[in-house]
């Protein structure tokens, strides 16, 4: 959802409203609103108070990368340990929570290291490409 309301604000130099960007995210906008929330506390956004506000880019989108967003959005990383205490006294729960955190951080900079090739105007460009191809097949099928 992040990413995809960043994409829409990268479309407009003024911003636009959470109400807006929820109808495209196809959310309700008081949860969109926490998670522009945390892309305000990032940077990645500035919020606009009063009857005219919304929210907009705080950088160029060729400049936000998506491990920026990632880490706004979802700061525990992707895999979550067990909530559970592993049992000490069992050989295998001694050691459970270390070895996972290693295959846990191994994940995290291999997801981070890829989504910091892409940035938002390159998905924002994508999803026009794919939708706009999307629309124009739509509309062929339907005047047959």
């Amino acid at each position: 959802m992040a990413v995809h309301a960043l994409a829409v604000l990268s479309r407009s130099g003024e911003g636009h409203p959470s109400a807006y960007l929820a109808v495209s995210v196809n959310t309700h906008a008081v949860f969109l609103r926490r998670i522009l929330g945390d892309l305000v506390a990032a940077g990645l956004v500035s919020a606009r108070e009063g009857r005219a506000g919304g929210y907009r880019l705080a950088r160029p989108a060729s400049a936000i990368t998506l491990d920026a967003v990632y880490r706004a959005v979802n700061p525990d990383g992707p895999i979550a340990p067990s909530p559970a205490e592993p049992n000490a006294s069992c050989a295998v729960g001694a050691g459970m929570s270390s070895a996972f955190a290693e295959v846990a951080e191994e994940a995290r900079r291999g997801l981070l290291a890829t989504l910091a090739t892409h940035t938002i105007e390159d998905v924002a460009l994508r999803a026009l490409e794919i939708g706009r191809r999307g629309q124009a097949k739509r509309r062929a099928a339907g005047s047959t």
